[in-house]
């Protein structure tokens, strides 16, 4: 094969490429969302026992150990060191986009977390409590190289928690946009995100 036709035969390899790119995860099982809803709600009940209202003593104390714990995610030492403080030994947490149980599992999952980033901020905004039920507001502001081409993703979110009667956390369900925070800055990937989010806005 002459150079000239290899040449012509790339762009043709590099769109076929990109089509497979496309079509793999479009193959893909779609999320099962009534799995997702069920897994909460069992979350919910399997927490109702020991769960402590804001009027608790140890229900400020833990919203306040939780509040700063979300704001230290990516100091691995810290949450090393606090992990198992601040989470209940049969803790739930579902962020949207993973399920994990146990302080174990938790803190594995944000030395991770904290492994793809660069920068990493979230500002507490409000709290908010309706007997047993703690709503935590935040915003957070995040690098990672493999997403928005390194530069900040800007987001809101909030999370829903129960504390135990020692104040840990036994159920923690995040409330935010990972489909535009996270897969909609991937590249290829958010270009779709980006296409199918327009057209459900006309």
């Amino acid at each position: 094969m002459s150079s000239k036709t290899m040449l012509q035969t790339i762009p043709l390899i590099l769109l076929i490429l990109l089509v497979v790119i496309i079509l793999i995860p479009a193959c893909a099982p779609h999320p099962n969302t009534s799995a997702r809803v069920d897994e909460y709600n069992n979350a919910l009940a399997k927490s109702a026992g020991d769960s402590i209202s804001v009027d608790n003593p140890k229900a400020a104390s833990g919203i306040k150990a939780f509040q700063t714990f979300l704001t230290k995610i990516s100091d691995k030492d810290y949450v090393r060191e606090n992990t198992a403080k601040v989470y209940a030994p049969d803790a739930y947490l579902n962020d949207t986009l993973v399920t994990h149980h146990g302080p174990e599992e938790i803190m594995t999952y944000f030395h991770a977390t904290a492994d793809t980033m660069t920068s990493y901020e979230v500002t507490i905004n409000d709290t908010a409590s309706s007997g047993n039920e703690h709503y935590v507001r935040w915003t957070m502001v995040f690098s990672a190289p493999k997403l928005n081409g390194g530069k900040p993703v800007r987001s809101v979110g909030m999370s829903h928690v129960r504390l135990n009667s020692a104040g840990q956390v036994t159920m923690h369900q995040d409330f935010w946009d990972s489909g535009l925070n996270i897969y909609g800055q991937i590249p290829v990937v958010g270009g779709i995100v980006e296409t199918i989010r327009r057209r459900l806005e006309k």
